[in-house]
């Protein structure tokens, strides 16, 4: 989220910071909500994240300080404990995934923690708690340590191994406790579309995606039918959140590379021939923002920290949100929060939105969660200028040159409300629904969150109400020109050339200037401050546009092309394979849409995508929309296979969807056998009948009778929701295991967690600190441990 990015100095000594950026961020320092996490410019650099010893600098600000007491945004004799907060450490934090088989063994574990480490006052640093605003006690801290502490304290080497592993096979997220909470404002559904505007690196989209899951999963193991856009503008960092997302293994999951500001248009084509704009049901807006309610965890903020930094960013902010509501269906929620405490970045933002959309936007009462604690929102605060460090009150306070300024402009949506009825009830609302995280409350960083609700559809920009009339133009001028061939080839068969010619100047004549005119029209109703003209009838709607209370619902604009080049369904791109895939897996002929094949770079994989995702990527838009990730990879291209066997084997990223599914080629069987499977990696099929006699395998049918025909095979643990699921190769007389480097992980789920004991085994020689920096650069800790 911060935006200043300032160089930091090289430490030597222990503990120091590593240049390098994105690329050399140690372990477990990718955070949402740090510095580069949030970075929303591509010409910015990358700033390094990595801790600094407490003795680098004294966590001290007086600016700082004295603005957010003349701010208010807490009572006065509250800020010391405000501040001592800010100068500890931040306490690790952690969300398990209910997705998982292992979830439930792991909660029993971390209980297990907290009972036998509360109980003891040598290790009650190591006693976690959960969150109880957190549904189904899945969310725990560790309030008595701090991410350094595991990191760098190699006494803690099997907790961070622990945790570490887990995270990399999708069981659980470190996340930072505040910013699990915009996902829970947002109140998502199996079936909505979500787009997350400002995603990178990933904890809130997995956050929302697991959510998905958690109602089909109890109903009965059925996939959402809805989908999660993740939208990121930096292409690395776009990748990175790409990595973070696939681990979750969804069909409802996409990573796109788009500035936020001006995410594009996505329009369908309807039954009747024309189009429809798709529209979210939940738009997250986790903005670019200063950061300094991060100082817990990123501490050179102390003294980086300036007025200018949540100024600057204001602007950029509001249109953020702004394209977020266009982009919000009625009737649709939008979140908005920030990591920082400025109400420049906050409450003016939020204002500045109500105002601007009064009637169609409205502010939403946060859900209940039992638990949380935080303060109301602001409803007055005071604007400093940052050139001139004076404070102004309203807008009409500011010099003249300070608002026509090109340097630091002051504008009026930086402003508390005006004293009108209006006003004040914008600020009685804002007061109300917004809550701001103090970290003295939960021993949490500094956040601020407010959920929207969109209540009628948005009166159309100015830029749009040029666009549409462009559109129109360009339309009438086109149905014009075909009048006028009709009637040129009309009159080339019943009259002298020359008269065909005369007539055909005089039509186009006629033709373009009833388009200008309607232009015109159109331009000045608008000048006098009406709304611009509209056509008649049905027949001079736009196409795709519909008549609606007697205005016009603008269509689509002209010149949209596919939403992706990359993807394309299976069966439209090779009809025969997907006869291969559907007969060799038993596939249903209804979801041949939902299979795709990257065309582009990519090595001839198919993907799994949810039904919303198959509309989402058979949409038009006139704006290219680079497309990093799609779906769930369920097949992959064999390398060499049997006579008799798909060419494509299955792909264990997507097993258990695809079991899910109803995929027909599969076993079933019992924890045991799975047990036995995964620890000697194959067995032999003589071995697997005796199992199925005893009652341990079910199906053996789907290996083809007597003469098994050999490829790849589901190995799906039984029980309704299936909840774990394996890729195997059936060969000559074998079954042998199709996994990797996830057994240890997929072992770990079925025969339990480890014991608290062996978490928190201190190795022998293991020293405070220190002692593990080589380990922590591993470019694997990079890309696997991520933090909000």
């Amino acid at each position: 989220m911060p935006q200043s990015y300032r160089k930091k100095r090289k430490n030597k000594g222990k503990g120091g910071g590593k240049g390098g950026g994105d690329d050399q961020d140690n372990g477990d320092v990718a955070f949402e909500g740090g510095p580069q996490a949030k970075s929303q410019r591509k010409d910015e650099p990358a700033r390094n994240d990595t801790w600094q010893e407490e003795g680098d600098f004294e966590r001290k600000n007086d600016a700082y300080e004295a603005y957010y007491k003349r701010m208010g945004v807490c009572p006065e004799q509250d800020w010391p404990k405000v501040v001592e907060a800010y100068r500890t450490g931040l306490p690790v934090s952690i969300r398990v995934n209910r997705m998982r088989t292992g979830a439930a063994s792991l909660c029993e574990r971390l209980e297990e923690m907290r009972k036998e480490c509360g109980e003891d006052t040598d290790r009650e640093q190591y006693a976690p708690h959960h969150l109880t605003w957190y549904p189904h006690n899945s969310a725990w801290q560790w309030s008595g340590l701090e991410r350094r502490t595991i990191k760098k304290d190699t006494r803690n080497k099997q907790l961070k191994a622990f945790l570490l592993q887990r995270e990399r096979s999708g069981l659980l997220s470190r996340q930072e406790t505040v910013s699990m909470i915009p996902p829970l404002f947002l109140c998502v559904e199996p079936h909505h579309f979500v787009l997350d505007l400002c995603a990178a690196p990933g904890s809130k989209t997995s956050q929302m995606i697991e959510t998905m899951h958690w109602p089909d999963k109890a109903a009965g193991g059925s996939l959402p039918s809805g989908l999660v856009i993740a939208n990121e503008l930096q292409w690395k960092r776009a990748n990175m959140l790409a990595h973070q997302v696939a681990r979750m293994g969804s069909p409802c999951s996409a990573v796109v590379n788009m500035d936020a500001q001006f995410y594009p248009e996505h329009w369908e084509k309807t039954e009747s021939g024309g189009y429809q704009l798709i529209k979210y049901d939940r738009v997250l807006c986790d903005v670019p923002c200063s950061g300094d309610g991060t100082m817990r965890k990123t501490p050179y903020i102390w003294r980086s920290w300036t007025t200018k930094d949540g100024f600057s960013l204001h602007f950029r902010q509001l249109g953020i949100l702004y394209r977020g509501i266009d982009l919000l269906k009625v009737g649709g929620r939008l979140v908005y929060s920030t990591c920082s405490l400025n109400p420049l970045e906050d409450e003016a933002v939020i204002a500045a939105a109500l105002q601007r959309h009064a009637g169609s936007i409205v502010l939403a009462a946060p859900p209940d969660l039992p638990g949380l604690q935080a303060a109301n929102g602001l409803e007055s605060w005071e604007v400093i200028d940052p050139e001139t460090g004076v404070y102004y009150k309203t807008y009409e306070e500011v010099p003249h040159e300070r608002k026509s300024s090109d340097k630091n402009r002051m504008l009026p949506s930086m402003f508390p409300p005006p004293k009108t009825e209006e006003g004040m009830a914008v600020a009685a609302s804002i007061n109300q629904h917004c809550r701001r995280m103090l970290p003295h409350l939960m021993d949490t960083g500094g956040f601020f969150v407010v959920a929207f609700e969109k209540i009628a559809e948005c009166k159309p920009s100015a830029r749009a109400r040029r666009e549409g009339k462009r559109t129109q133009i360009l339309e009438a001028r086109a149905e014009a020109r075909k009048v006028e061939q009709g009637k040129e080839k009309e009159q080339q068969e019943q009259a002298p050339a020359g008269d065909a010619v005369a007539t055909s100047a005089e039509t186009i004549a006629t033709t373009g200037n009833a388009a200008s005119a309607s232009a015109s029209a159109g331009d000045s109703a608008e000048a006098a401050g009406g709304a611009p003209a509209t056509a008649a009838s049905s027949e001079a709607v736009p196409e795709g546009g519909e008549i609606d209370g007697g205005e016009i619902v603008r269509g689509p604009p002209a010149g949209m092309k596919p939403m992706t080049r990359e993807f394309a369904a299976v069966k439209d791109e090779d009809e025969a394979i997907w006869d291969q895939v559907r007969d060799f897996y038993g596939l249903d002929e209804k979801t041949a849409g939902r299979f795709q094949m990257r065309l582009k770079g990519g090595d001839k994989n198919i993907f799994l995508i949810s039904e919303g995702m198959e509309r989402f990527l058979r949409s038009e838009t006139k704006m290219p929309t680079r497309l990093v990730l799609c779906g769930v990879p369920v097949l992959k291209r064999a390398q060499c296979y049997q006579e008799g066997a798909c060419p494509f084997q299955l792909d264990q990223a997507g097993t258990l969807c695809l079991a899910t599914l109803g995929l027909k080629r599969r076993l079933t069987v019992k924890k045991d056998f799975l047990l036995t499977l995964l620890r000697e990696k194959e067995i032999t099929l003589a071995q697997v009948r005796e199992a199925a006699a005893t009652g341990s395998v079910c199906g053996l049918e789907a290996l083809g009778g007597d003469s098994p025909r050999p490829g790849s095979i589901v190995i799906a643990l039984e029980g309704i929701p299936c909840l774990l699921a394996v890729a195997a190769d059936l060969t000559e007389g074998m079954l042998e295991l199709a996994v990797g480097k996830e057994v240890t992980a997929l072992v770990d789920e079925l025969q339990g967690q480890p014991s608290v004991a062996d978490i928190l085994r201190v190795p022998e020689g293991a020293e405070a600190e220190g002692g593990d920096e080589q380990a922590d650069a591993r470019p694997d800790d990079t890309a696997d441990a991520v933090e909000d």
